[in-house]
């Protein structure tokens, strides 16, 4: 599942609505039993991993903001490839 988010934020530019791209992340599961909850961890995930930020916005809208090591990541090719250079 962390390959799909990784893969459907680099399909991303400009400004990415986080609760829109949860439910993104969830219609492009191809029917795989995963929640809200299980979504919001990987994107918690991605914070640890310094691979985005989270930024509120107007009317209480949250954004993802993508960091150098998710540009260093997609150079990679996947999560995976880049926790194995770390």
């Amino acid at each position: 599942m962390e390959e799909l988010v990784f893969k459907l934020l680099i399909k991303k530019s400009g400004l990415i609505k986080v609760d829109q791209f949860i439910e993104q992340v969830m219609f492009n599961a191809n029917n795989a039993e995963i929640t809200y909850e299980d979504v919001k961890e990987l994107i918690f995930k991605f914070i640890f991993y310094k691979f985005i930020q989270i930024k509120n916005g107007y009317a209480e809208e949250r954004y993802i903001i993508k960091k150098q090591n998710f540009y260093y990541a997609k150079e990679c090719g996947s999560v995976t490839a880049w926790l194995d250079e770390k």
